[in-house]
């Protein structure tokens, strides 16, 4: 014998839970979000199936380094947007570079770091400076 109240409570939800909806609730329509996600998934899953079919004709010299195809963000994306911007300049030597202003001819440009160096894709990493601020960063 339970609390009276409690067990037509318990019959109302039972009958209710097998009975399905009854009202025009909205709660259980898709979100946009949630069809955004599922999208996001799908694609996921489908890019993946793609490279699973692609690798196995790949060239062996290719598949011998064994690649993956990910699908997800590369994690530099979470770098905060300073040191992202360092890191893309790096990477691809378009920035404030002395090679770059002496090429388009920038002549007021500053050709010379504060440390007294030229600046450099590479000057990034060896920079005194540069590293000081970095090892900030990191805590």
């Amino acid at each position: 014998m339970g609390i009276e109240g409690n067990e037509a409570a318990d019959e109302l939800a039972n009958t209710g839970a097998n009975e399905g909806r009854t009202d025009d609730d909205r709660s259980a329509e898709p979100t946009i979000s949630g069809i955004g996600t599922t999208a996001k998934a799908l694609a996921d899953i489908a890019t993946s199936d793609w490279w699973s079919q692609c690798h196995p004709g790949l060239s062996a010299s290719y598949r011998r380094w064994k690649l993956g195809y990910s699908v997800t963000e590369p994690p530099e994306l979470r770098l905060p947007r300073t040191v992202l911007h360092r890191l893309l300049a790096t990477r691809t030597a378009h920035g404030d570079f002395a090679q770059y202003h002496r090429r388009f001819g920038h002549t007021e440009a500053e050709l010379t770091c504060l440390c007294g160096f030229e600046k450099a894709p590479d000057h990034l990493v060896f920079c005194e400076i540069s590293q000081r601020k970095f090892s900030r960063l990191a805590g």
